[in-house]
C-alpha cells in the first residue's frame, strides 16, 4: 500500500472518532472501539490505527489507558466549517444538538471614528454610524465565548434588541431580507482583557482564542466586523480548505457556479504585554 493511501486511512479513523464524539455517540469518559475493532472496521494494520489514536490523544480528543483502552477526553465543543460556508455561532451549535443563547452585555450606536482600525476594515469614514454591541455566547447554558460586534447603520438601519439573544444572521436574512455573501476570518491566540477574563471566568495567565472577521453582503460590500474570544478548553476549530477552482452548476454545499475563496492560515507570535 502506498504511503498516501496509508495517510488517508489513518485520517479516516481520526474523522470517524471525532465525528462520533461531536454527535454524542461516544460520550464523555466512554470507551471508544479497541485497536483490534478499529483494525477490523477499516481493514488496516495496528500501526495505522495506533497512528490515528496517537494523534487523537495528542489533540485531546481521547485518553489512552494502558491495558484498558482509549476513552473520550474532557468535553469540548467542536466546530467544523466547510469553506466557503458562512454560518452563525447559533447555527454551528444547533447542528451539534446544542441549544444556543446569548446574553446582551451592552449596546449603543456610535461613530466609527471611535474605532479607526475597524472603520478602515469596513471602508467607511469616521463620521459613519455603527451599531456596537457585546454579547456573552452560550451553549446549553454554558459560557463559551464573548463577542464584540460593529455593524454599519447604513446597511442595517435598526436592530431589534431581542434578536441579539438569538442568531443575528438569521435576523438579517429573515427579517431584513439582506443577502449575506461571505466573511474573511483570522484566528489567533491572545491574552484576554480584564473584561473577557471576568465574563468567561478565565484565570490569570491564561490565553484565549480570538476569531476576527469582516462580513460582506453578496455584492461584496462589508457591513460587519466581529471579534469573538473563545475559551480554548471548550473549543476545537476544524476547517476543511479547498483548492481554488471554478465549480460547476452547484456542489455539495449548494454553491452556484463561482470560485471558492482562497483559504489561508497565518501564524504570528503574540508579544506578552
Amino acid at each position: 500500500m502506498s504511503e498516501g493511501k496509508k495517510n488517508l486511512l489513518y485520517r479516516q479513523i481520526e474523522d470517524y472518532v471525532i465525528t462520533n464524539i461531536g454527535n454524542g455517540t461516544f460520550a464523555h469518559d466512554s470507551r471508544i472501539p479497541t485497536e483490534a475493532e478499529l483494525c477490523d472496521m477499516f481493514g488496516v494494520s495496528r500501526m495505522t490505527v495506533n497512528k490515528a489514536l496517537t494523534n487523537l490523544s495528542s489533540a485531546g480528543y481521547i485518553i489512552r489507558v494502558p491495558g484498558k483502552g482509549s476513552f473520550v477526553g474532557p468535553h469540548r465543543v467542536m466546530i467544523e466549517k466547510k469553506i466557503p460556508e458562512m454560518i452563525s455561532f447559533s447555527q454551528e451549535l444547533e447542528r451539534m444538538g446544542i441549544v444556543p443563547s446569548s446574553e446582551l452585555i451592552r449596546y449603543s450606536v456610535t461613530k466609527a471614528g471611535l474605532y479607526p482600525g475597524i472603520a478602515r476594515k469596513l471602508r467607511v469614514h469616521e463620521d459613519e454610524l455603527i451599531h456596537y454591541f457585546v454579547r456573552l455566547r452560550c451553549g446549553d447554558g454554558k459560557h463559551l465565548a464573548l463577542s464584540y460586534n460593529y455593524v454599519l447603520v447604513r446597511v442595517v438601519p435598526s436592530i431589534d434588541i431581542h434578536c441579539l439573544e438569538r442568531s443575528f444572521y438569521a435576523y438579517l436574512e429573515d427579517s431584513l431580507g439582506l443577502e449575506l455573501g461571505y466573511n474573511d476570518t483570522v484566528i489567533h491566540v491572545v491574552r484576554p482583557s480584564e473584561e473577557t477574563k471576568q465574563f468567561l471566568g478565565i484565570p490569570d495567565g491564561s490565553d484565549v482564542v480570538q476569531s476576527s472577521h469582516v462580513s460582506y453582503l453578496l455584492n461584496d460590500e462589508p457591513f460587519e466586523y466581529t471579534e469573538t474570544f473563545y475559551i480554548p478548553d471548550n473549543y476545537v476549530f476544524r476547517y476543511r480548505c479547498y483548492r481554488n477552482r471554478t465549480l460547476g452548476t452547484g456542489d455539495e454545499n449548494g454553491v452556484s457556479k463561482r470560485k471558492r475563496p482562497k483559504a489561508s492560515v497565518a501564524v504570528k507570535p503574540v508579544t506578552p504585554p
